[in-house]
């Protein structure tokens, strides 16, 4: 009776031992499907609270990646309605003087939601970016004020493809030493090609 307890009783743990790993192995699964979601959701409230008075990008490349971040964010629907407003604020820190009197608040805001509406009707998302590194970026100085120019690489996303597109950034540093987005562009093949043509010349 004692041996046959005893294979009653080791049985019995292996059965809870398997159960005991399935459950946990179906919460991972869970868990992993649930983490980009919750990353992204992170990173969309960090910047609705970004803290531009104390923590302005020190270098050209920050501020593109910063700018990046918000409309990748918003042109992948991360953000409600009522954050739209406060994101198109933001944005406008990262812009220079000069564009900023040409765009006001109210327009840029309303283009930004007109964007986003078209994206949602084309089934597009703003999935990922890449930039170059410090030392990649142009740079000049004209009567003693600062530029520098950079080319940002955006991945659209329609249906099941996914599309590169080159934007190419102008920035100028102000008086307080900040670099401020001065304007952006799509940048074609053709216009690449000829840039490159005429800097080998």
């Amino acid at each position: 009776m004692k041996e046959k307890t005893g294979v009653k009783g080791f049985t019995t743990l292996i059965l809870l031992l398997v159960i005991v790993g399935l459950l946990f192995y179906t919460y991972l699964g869970n868990r992993k499907d649930k983490l980009p979601e919750e990353t992204t959701a992170f990173e969309a409230q960090q910047l609705l609270a970004y803290d531009f008075d104390n923590n302005y990008p020190k270098t050209p490349r920050e501020t593109v990646k910063l700018h990046c971040d918000y409309l990748k964010n918003a042109y992948s629907d991360k953000f409600s309605e009522d954050d739209l407003f406060v994101v198109n604020q933001k944005i406008r820190n990262l812009l220079d003087d000069e564009l900023l009197e040409i765009n006001s608040a109210d327009d840029q805001l309303k283009k930004m939601k007109d964007e986003i509406a078209l994206y949602k009707e084309n089934k597009q998302k703003f999935i990922s970016y890449s930039l170059p590194e410090n030392s990649q970026i142009q740079k000049n100085t004209q009567d003693g004020v600062e530029y520098a120019k950079l080319k940002v690489t955006l991945v659209i996303k329609a249906g099941s493809s996914s599309t590169p597109v080159d934007q190419e950034y102008i920035l100028r540093k102000n008086d307080e030493g900040q670099w401020k987005i001065l304007g952006w562009q799509a940048v074609t093949k053709e216009a690449t090609i000829k840039e490159g043509t005429e800097q080998n010349e």
